[in-house]
This record gives C-alpha cells, structure tokens and sequence, in this order.
C-alpha cells in the first residue's frame, strides 16, 4: 500500500545526525532549542509513519482503537513539525520576542485546528477513519493537511521577504529561503504521490540545510579558547529580556596587545585556551564566552556571588599560566553592573560594558569597574554621532568654518585654518570635540576630510583670495587620513578640477601623524611632488622632536595653545628659545589661542610670525568668512 524506500534510509541518516549533534557542546539559546524539538520530533514523526504505515496495511491484526491512536499520534506530530519550521524561521528573523502576543496565539490556530480535526475524526470521519476496509480518508483530509502545511509555508516566507534586513547576510537569508522550499517541495510532492512516503525526507533536508545555516555548533564555539564566542553571547544576549534575572562578569586581560608582543602569538593563543578552560570547569554554574581581544565574559543568574568569583579568579591569577617551557603572567580587569542601574536593556549593558573594557588604560588591575546609567548614555551618544557621521559622508552636509591667522606684528589678516563641522538631520550642532574622536575611531574622518579639501578649494576657486588679502587656507589631515595609501592622488585629483594654485591650500599635520617616520615622510614626499605643503599643528603635544622636524619639510609650525597659556601665565627662557631655534632652521610659527592682547604682545615678542585665537575671531561659517574681512 505504501513505499517505504525513501523512508528507512532518511530515518538511519537522521540517527548518525541526531547522534553527532548531541555529542557537541551547545548554547542553550531559543534557536537551539527550537532544532531540538524540530529533530526530536522529526524522529517521532518517522517512527510513527512507518509505524502507522505497517499498521493500516495490516489492519485486520490490530482492534479500531489503536489504530486510531497510532495515526492520530502521527498527524499531531507532523502538524507541529510545519508549526516549528514556522517558529524556527521567526527565531532566525528575531521576531520571536513576540511570541507572547496575540500574533503568537492567532499563528497557532491552524495548528490546533488540524489536531482537533484530526483527533475528532474518530466520531467525525473528517480527516480519515477506520471501516472493516481498514484506514480511509476523510472528506476534509486534503483540506486539513495541506491548508496546515502550506499556511506556515506562505507566512514563512512572507515574513522572510518583509524583514530580510533582519538577517546579518545574504547567505543566511538564501539558507531559510532554502530549507522552506524544501518543505514547500516536500509538500507539493506528497500531494502529487502520496503512496510514497516522501516527506520525512524533505524534513531531513530541510533540517541538514538549517544545521548547515544556522546551527552547527561550530558558528557558536570559539576552538581558541575553549568556551562560546562572540555570535553566541549575542544571540545569548539577544533572549535575555533583563538582566534582573541574569548577571554578568566581564573579565579583559590587562594590556592584552603589548602581552602579545611580549609573549608572542603562539603563546598567547595557548594562554587563552588555558584561562577559557579554567572558566568552564571551574565554573559550571556560569556560561563563559570569548569576545575578541582578551575579553571575556560570564553570565549567570541573578544570585550568583559575583564577589567570592572575582577573588577567586584574582587568586588564581596570581600565579603563572604554564603551556611546556613557557610561563605566562597576566593581570585582570573587570567590569560588571552597578547595583543601582535603571536601563534594563541587557544588549546595552554588556555593550557599554565591553567597551569600557576595551580601553583598559583607566581601568585598575584587579579591581572591578561598575557601569552605571551615565556610562550607557555616552555610548548612545557616540552611537547617535556614528549614525549623524554616516548621515553627514552620504548627503555631503559637512560644513566649512574658517578660523583667520593673523601677522603677529600688525594683527593683519593673512590666511585661515579651515575646520570642519556637522549638524544631525534635524539641524542640531555636534561639538567638534566630540564627532572628531568618534570620526577618527571609525574612520570617516578619511571621507569627511576629503569632503572639507573639496570644499575649501571650491571656496577658493569661487573668490579672489589674493583681493581678500588671504595668502592661503590651511587644511587639516589626520593621522587616519595620512595612512591612506590613495591620499596624494586623490587630493592632486580634486586640486587639478578644481583648477587652483596647488600653493593656496596648506596642509595641516598633527604630531601624532609622525609615529610613523617612514610612513610620514614616503606619504609627505608623494604630496610635495605634487605641489603641496605643509605646516605641523599642536606642536608639544605629541612625538616630535626637533631632529625628526628637520627631515620634513614643513614650512610653518603652530605652538599647541596649551604651551602658550604656560607660558604666558608663567613665562621661561625655554619657549622663545624653541621658537627661535624654529626660525634658525627655517620655519616660520604660528602661536594658537590667542585669548588676549597680553597674550598676542607676548607671543610677538618671543618671535612668532603668526598667531591665531579668539581674540581675532572665532572659526565662522565659510560663507561668512569674506564679512570679517571689511
């Protein structure tokens, strides 16, 4: 009566899987558990076809009754095996936080619909039933079955296309596209040969494709170290709606990237998969995870003894690491929440919390860092400012302010420092002091730099700067901006449109850009062949030396305001002694911040040729520049 070809085969290949999985070290995450009720049932499923097959062929051996039970025991399963390949494609797309609400109850109707259907079909011979022939099926059986099936397919796949954003990557969205099709062609093919029993087989697919996907236990486990990476502490995080009831001990190894100069790679990786060895054994009430970098993190509930751990771990800690003849040392930090903490928000706790732990410089060793609400709110502004940096690269919104230099001897205007500012999409101002660093962090410095040159020599070309009495506009590049290898073409490249005198725009350079000797003076010679110069900005702040300085050539160099508020509040014999020695070798100088007249006779005495500061004027919008100028 039925084909078991296909069947027998599925149901072996599915035994060596299940066998393999659950061997493998697993994040108990809504994912996995969600595959683990879809294998569990699928082997149910299996064993009650063959079982149900092999009794309906043979009915005249078994009583009605427990023929009924057999089925009835195969259309419940296989009605939830199509409810949980629904659920587990809303897992994928994050949208099972709603899971509770009255889409969760309305999404379970046809399930529970089949399933009375199915379980009343004793009294009701809708589904199927049981006569002196043996098993029959029911008038609304294809209904039933089919309308089950293909409801969950559709709304699985609706949901897949609408929030296809929701997936971190193409191949992941192509994965749970797939292994719904293979349900779909499993379905259309028990249609069309129902006498074939098929369909485990689709499952089968459908659930290697999605351990293929999504959940091999390997996307989850970090070999490095021993304990679960950074994907599953995000999925991990991702489910916990609080951290009421969860609590969490990040643990960073302290000065990690000088450790792996000292140590060397090879033994640092050793030292890593020894300490992520320590937290699983010895911890078993808490989950460890490796982020990156020498970041850990354990999470368990609420009631752990956070405390007693950290003493444990700093005892522990005290003594060496050992891999053969090696003997490491390291020193811990730690961060956890603080007690009185209102945000809820588990993803931004750990967030904030991860990032405080990677900058380790304010950080104590041994000692533990509490986050509080204010350390969340920074990190929301800088996640506002990225977002407003993006917004600003893409619209071409950066704004031009220029800042004029004067003659140190008559106040006379002569040149300008052009400055870059932004506004959000609504308008509102953000602080230099606070978009640079986070633009510098993640690199859209390079992109908004090159958006203010653009810029300046469109200025430029659209005024007689020479009628203004200007001589040049200074303009700023970064460290980040200088390691860009493309620089010099690209900017010869915009000056070259633009058709003005390459010798109208100076370059300014800060003296964290010359860490790098070699970097620097390959980079600065590229640019120089091309016409440009150069002027060093916030000298005495940095790296530099005056030996380093004669082998750039650099035709200005502008004193940090810090060193001239020094020296004004408390003069010396070593700044005009520095200044003059700049002159000697050939520079001219420009003294930044001027505030005051004292300030302005006192730099004009010492010998500076230039000075710039509030007391000529404050960085105005380009468009204004030319009003301060009558």
């Amino acid at each position: 009566m039925w084909n078991y070809s296909y069947i027998f085969p599925s149901f072996l290949i599915m035994i060596v899987f299940v066998l393999y999985w659950f061997y493998i070290p697993r994040i108990n995450i809504g994912l996995n558990r969600v595959f683990i009720q879809l294998i569990v049932f699928e082997m149910i499923v299996m064993i009650s076809d063959i079982v149900s097959s092999v009794a309906d062929e043979n009915y005249f051996m078994y009583p009605d009754w427990q023929l009924y039970v057999i089925n009835d025991l195969y259309f419940v399963f296989f009605f939830a095996m199509a409810y949980l390949f629904y659920l587990l494609t809303m897992y994928l797309l994050k949208l099972h936080r709603n899971r509770m609400e009255l889409l969760h109850w309305v999404m379970i109707i046809p399930f529970v619909t089949a399933i009375i259907l199915t379980i009343t079909s004793n009294w009701t011979h809708f589904v199927y039933y049981i006569t002196e022939d043996g098993y029959q099926k029911g008038s609304v059986y294809d209904y039933v079955v089919y309308s089950c099936l293909l409801f969950y397919e559709v709304i699985s796949f609706a949901v897949l296309v609408i929030y296809r954003k929701n997936m971190p990557n193409i191949t992941r969205l192509l994965g749970a596209m797939g292994f719904n099709f293979t349900i779909l062609m499993g379905t259309v093919v028990r249609w069309m040969f129902p006498r074939y029993l098929l369909m485990d087989t689709f499952c089968l697919i459908a659930i290697i494709i999605i351990y293929l996907s999504f959940t091999n236990p390997d996307f989850y486990y970090d070999s490095k170290t021993d304990v679960f990476n950074s994907e599953a502490l995000t999925y991990y995080v991702d489910e916990i709606r609080s951290f009421r009831y969860k609590r969490y001990i990040a643990v960073g190894l302290h000065n990690y990237k000088e450790l792996r100069e000292v140590y060397g790679v090879s033994s640092m990786d050793k030292g890593l998969k020894l300490i992520g060895s320590y937290f699983r054994n010895k911890y078993k009430n808490l989950i460890p995870f490796y982020s990156k970098e020498g970041r850990f993190v354990l999470i368990g509930n609420r009631d752990i003894e956070a405390d007693k751990i950290i003493d444990q771990i700093n005892q522990r800690f005290k003594e060496s690491w050992n891999f053969k003849d090696t003997k490491m040392y390291f020193e811990l930090d730690f961060v956890m929440t603080g007690e009185n903490m209102t945000i809820e928000s588990p993803e931004r706790r750990l967030e904030v919390g991860m990032d405080i732990l990677a900058d380790d410089i304010e950080l104590v060793p041994g000692n533990v860092r509490y986050v509080e609400d204010a350390d969340v709110e920074r990190v929301e502004r800088e996640v506002y400012i990225r977002k407003t940096l993006k917004w600003v690269i893409e619209h071409e919104t950066a704004e031009v302010y220029l800042q004029p230099i004067v003659r140190a001897d008559n106040h006379q205007i002569i040149g300008a420092e052009a400055l870059a500012r932004i506004r959000d999409k609504d308008g509102n101002r953000i602080m230099p002091g606070e978009f640079i660093r986070v633009a510098e962090q993640n690199g859209a410095i390079n992109q908004m730099g090159e958006q203010i040159f653009k810029k300046t020599c469109e200025y430029i070309k659209d005024n007689d700067l020479e009628k203004m009495g200007i001589s040049w506009i200074n303009v700023n590049l970064s460290p980040t901006q200088f390691m860009n290898k493309s620089l010099a073409f690209k900017y010869n490249s915009i000056i070259e449109k633009s058709g003005i005198d390459v010798g109208l725009i100076h370059l300014e350079i800060t003296e964290d850009a010359m860490v790098d000797q070699m970097v620097l003076l390959r980079q600065i010679q590229a640019m120089k062949e091309r016409g440009f110069r150069f002027v060093l900005d916030d000298y005495g702040k940095g790296y530099s030396n005056l030996d380093r300085l004669k082998d750039i050539p650099f035709i200005n160099i502008k004193i940090d305001m810090a060193i001239v508020r020094d020296y004004c509040n408390k003069p010396d014999g070593l700044l005009p002694s520095l200044v003059q020695t700049f002159k000697t070798v050939g520079f001219t100088v420009t003294a930044e911040g001027i505030e005051t007249e004292e300030m302005a006779d006192a730099m004009y005495k010492i010998g500076c040729d230039y000075l710039q500061g509030y007391l000529f004027s404050p960085p105005v919008p380009i468009e204004e520049f030319a009003d301060i100028l009558k």
